[in-house]
């Protein structure tokens, strides 16, 4: 009867669990956002794509190297950004020099 008892809960529990994954899963759209290719592109999507969508690199004014040094130090900082201090510098160089003044 124990026996029992134990694999009707543990059937019951891995089934709660196996449902729960379920529930946490989703499928995010493709990107309809495409940055130009260059040195860092591939940091930049990595990174930033974890937050927001990239077209928030794309519609933003054209900053100075500065100001999104600044901006990227915000999202590590503010909003918690998983971006190593190296990977932060690679970001915001391409940004500026791709989407901004360049220096």
């Amino acid at each position: 009867m124990r026996i029992r008892l134990l694999f009707i809960l543990m059937t019951i529990c891995a089934g709660g669990a196996a449902g729960a994954a379920d529930l946490h899963r989703i499928t995010l759209p493709p990107p309809t956002v495409s940055l130009k290719e260059g040195a860092g592109v591939y940091v930049v999507r990595r990174y930033c794509s974890i937050c927001h969508s990239l077209d928030y690199i794309t519609t933003q004014p054209k900053f100075p190297k500065a100001k999104w040094q600044t901006e990227v130090a915000k999202m590590i900082k503010v909003y918690g950004a998983p971006i190593p201090e190296e990977s932060a510098k690679v970001i915001s160089d391409y940004i500026a020099a791709y989407y901004g003044t360049g220096s």
